[in-house]
C-alpha cells in the first residue's frame, strides 16, 4: 500500500508540474514557429494529464487540480497560436 501512495503522490505531481510549465509557456509567448511547435509538444502533456484527473471518479479536490492543469494547458495553447501577427 505504502508504494500505492507513492505512486499516486508521484503522477500527481506530475501533473501539477506540467501544469506550471504550461503558465510558464502561456506568458513566455514564443514568435518563432519552431519555438512554437516545441512549446505545444511541451503544453501537451498538461492537457492530456490534467483532462484525465478532471475525468477521474477520485476526490473532488484532485478533479479541481486536473481542470485547472487542462485549463492552463488550453489556454498556453491559444496565447502561443494566437499572437501569430508579430
Amino acid at each position: 500500500m505504502e508504494s500505492l501512495a507513492v505512486l499516486a503522490a508521484v503522477i500527481l505531481l506530475c501533473i501539477v508540474t506540467f501544469g506550471v510549465v504550461a503558465l510558464v509557456i502561456a506568458f513566455r509567448s514564443p514568435e518563432k514557429t519552431w519555438a512554437r511547435v516545441v512549446a505545444t509538444v511541451a503544453v501537451t502533456p498538461a492537457v492530456i494529464g490534467g483532462g484525465w484527473l478532471a475525468l477521474l471518479d477520485v476526490g473532488q479536490g484532485a478533479r479541481v487540480i486536473g481542470a485547472i492543469v487542462l485549463c492552463a494547458g488550453v489556454m498556453a495553447i491559444a496565447r502561443t497560436w494566437r499572437s501569430e501577427e508579430h
